[in-house]
């Protein structure tokens, strides 16, 4: 243990010594009262040990003091008159109004006495559990007004479980943290003591996890130790922690699975905010597709998807399609679903919905639409399932929006495509600057755009070095081919490509695909 703060500091020794009047002294004789009072008592800091003196008329008719905590019979006063009482203050007394006891009844002081009490910890029970009592040990200890917790969690001592000059015993806030303790005591002269080494706060652990996997919306049942001191479980992928339990016990706690959670740990919270987090990663179960036959397929036709897990899926949205639910499947497996093709589908991958969970899962592959306008011709590409390196400046930038350079659906050729959300401002979120792109020999600059629901009508500027060159008007639900002769630029080289908002309200999403040079 280490002292850390001398709070205050009081005189050594302050006797107040009562001087009575001559006139009053007069009148006491003249009355001739024998009645017994205390007038002064100090002096003031004394210590447990130490001679204190009390000062009054008619002492000599006490027959003890009593401090708060200890009684002195007159039998152990070091000096006993009329006038004056000397003693030595016991071990066990505390701060308190002082009672003389007399053969004509008790006389108790109008002030409080206080000591000057340096006490000593010399042990503390560690390891503890919220809720449960810790045991301080050491000297005098009787004397300590408050004790912190990690956490800054203060216990006064009028909450103490008990408390004796030896040995105190606290219970510990359930919102306690592991870290030192710190002692703030009372008397005259208060200190503050803080321990060496932190007590540490017990907190719940996980040792496992089952069913693992796991389907959404099914009881998890975690074992470990000190579950019971869990008030939240946060799962993977999902922002707001499950705090309500099908059941909780010391060793076992059950939870239903949050319908966002993928892949990954299992997180414990205790009260204190602090957390515990599982060694081992909780799978979900999720349909999993390894076919989509066939592929090209004509819209209205049937599609065969074959993998595992397909029982659980609730949904199948193609592109530029309604979702079509489980109950409009032709059939439906664990291994195998057959679906009809809506109308007015468009190439892209396809996208399930899973049975009590938000999460999607996407087909690896392209969906090829019969009849579909093949992508365009384009021998100098900038962007094929990301920017090219024929494209030798750089991508970053843009304002107004996000831009996301490996979106998987839609696409117009290969499986990535770049996806711009504009928000306003007359924005440029995407931007490829920096380059020295030579057009000597190319005629045309070709690119794809797919305008998603909510775009219909909106424009937007393809910009070349800075300048807006060409104004197009978005197309909602399919993908627009649009060749742009490059005979107006004035310049033999490329070193700037933006596609910026023309409306400035924001508000609406684009794909761009199949950008570059012919």
């Amino acid at each position: 243990m280490k002292r850390i703060l001398n709070t205050h500091a009081l005189p050594l020794i302050c006797i107040v010594m009562l001087v009575l009047g001559l006139s009053s002294c007069k009148k006491d004789d003249l009355d001739g009262s024998d009645k017994t009072e205390l007038l002064s008592f100090g002096p003031a800091g004394v210590k447990h040990g130490e001679p204190i003196s009390f000062i009054g008329k008619n002492l000599d008719k006490v027959t003890a003091i009593e401090f708060a905590g200890a009684s002195v019979p007159k039998s152990d006063f070091t000096t006993h008159t009329a006038e004056l009482i000397v003693l030595v203050v016991p071990i066990e007394s505390e701060r308190g109004l002082v009672k003389l006891k007399t053969t004509d009844g008790d006389v108790m002081s109008k002030a409080f006495i206080d000591f000057d009490a340096p006490y000593v910890v010399s042990s503390v029970t560690s390891p503890v559990k919220p809720g449960e009592n810790v045991t301080i040990t050491g000297d005098m200890v009787n004397w300590v007004a408050a004790v912190t917790f990690g956490g800054e969690v203060v216990v006064k001592s009028d909450a103490f479980v008990s408390r004796s000059l030896t040995q105190i015993v606290v219970t510990v806030p359930m919102t306690a943290k592991t870290g030192n303790l710190i002692f703030s005591g009372a008397g005259t002269e208060p200190i503050t003591f803080e321990t060496a080494t932190p007590l540490v706060v017990i907190l719940p652990q996980i040792t496992g996890l089952s069913p693992n996997p796991v389907k959404h919306a099914d009881n998890l049942t975690i074992t470990g130790t000190n579950l019971d001191l869990t008030t939240q479980v946060i799962f993977e992928g999902v922002s707001t922690p499950v705090t309500t339990f099908v059941s909780k016990t010391l060793t076992q706690l059950v939870v239903k699975v949050p319908g966002g959670t993928k892949k990954g740990k299992v997180t414990l919270v205790a009260a204190s905010a602090e957390k515990t987090t599982s060694s081992t990663d909780l799978d979900v179960i999720l349909p999993a597709i390894s076919s989509i036959t066939p592929s090209p397929v004509s819209p209205g036709a049937n599609v065969t998807i074959t993998g595992t897990n397909l029982n659980l899926v609730s949904s199948i949205t193609f592109e530029n399609a309604a979702a079509v639910a489980a109950t409009a499947f032709i059939s439906q497996s664990a291994t195998q679903i057959v679906v009809k093709v809506p109308a007015g589908v468009t190439r892209g991958k396809v996208t399930f919905g899973v049975i009590n969970s938000s999460l999607t899962v996407l087909s690896p592959d392209v969906l090829e639409i019969t009849g579909a306008v093949p992508p365009p011709t384009i021998s100098f590409p900038i962007y094929n399932d990301g920017v090219t390196s024929n494209w030798n400046g750089w991508i970053g930038g843009g304002w107004g929006g996000t831009k996301n350079y490996d979106n998987t659906t839609p696409v117009r050729e290969g499986t990535k495509s770049i996806k711009i959300d504009y928000v306003g401002g007359w924005g440029s979120p995407m931007q490829l600057g920096g380059a020295t792109v030579n057009i000597s020999g190319k005629t045309s600059f070709k690119v794809s755009i797919y305008g998603a629901a909510g775009s219909a009508g909106k424009k937007v500027n393809i910009g070349i070095n800075g300048a807006d060159k060409y104004l197009i008007t978005i197309e909602e639900g399919k993908w627009t081919d649009y060749t742009i002769p490059l005979a107006d630029l004035t310049t033999t080289n490329i070193q700037e490509i933006i596609i910026k908002e023309f409306n400035g309200t924001g508000g609406f999403t684009i794909y761009v695909d199949a950008l570059g040079l012919n």
